[in-house]
């Protein structure tokens, strides 16, 4: 298993990193639990991605808040990423005493672009510091995102040694 994650760190390391084809994007998150996930390019290669989590088996109530930064994986659409942040909740019965949970959580995934669509796949594996049912959560999840806001495409100045706002007559 340590063989397979170095070989994976690797991999991520040996790519260029590209920004992403999207500004925002909103949508569902299916794993072991049923949430919603929000991404936002702050920078050119990095995310903020918030993702809110109710898992089906246990009563309890997760938000990660995660930097992720993003590597090309064959051109802009399809790009292997990885992250970390916090994450904190809710455990146990709500009409009762319940536990807070609040941890850290890291993220390695791979994500699709086409059109408005944004599909990804993830392995999230958090540590709880604080409440939760166990102390190592390893989740996996499939997320389809809608693009709200595209990235800019940037125009090439073929004609580079012209001023710009100056044009050849």
């Amino acid at each position: 298993m340590r063989v397979k994650i170095i070989l994976f760190l690797l991999l991520i390391g040996a790519f260029s990193l590209q920004a992403q084809k999207y500004t925002t994007a909103v949508g569902g998150r299916l794993g072991n639990g049923i949430g919603l996930t929000v991404q936002q390019k702050l920078w050119k290669k990095v995310t903020f991605e918030g993702i809110l989590n109710q898992k089906f088996k246990q009563n309890e109530i997760i938000f990660t808040a995660l930097l992720e930064r993003h590597n090309k994986l064959i051109g802009k659409r399809l790009n292997i990423y990885m992250g970390a942040g916090p994450h904190f909740g809710w455990n146990g019965d709500f009409e009762k005493e319940s536990r807070g949970v609040m941890g850290v959580t890291g993220i390695a995934g791979l994500e699709f672009t086409i059109a408005r669509l944004n599909l990804s796949w993830d392995f999230k594996p958090a540590v709880n510091l604080t409440g939760g049912v166990q102390t190592f959560d390893p989740q996996t999840a499939i997320s389809l995102r809608y693009v709200f806001i595209k990235a800019q495409k940037k125009k090439i100045n073929w004609k580079f040694w012209e001023k710009k706002g100056k044009k050849k007559k």
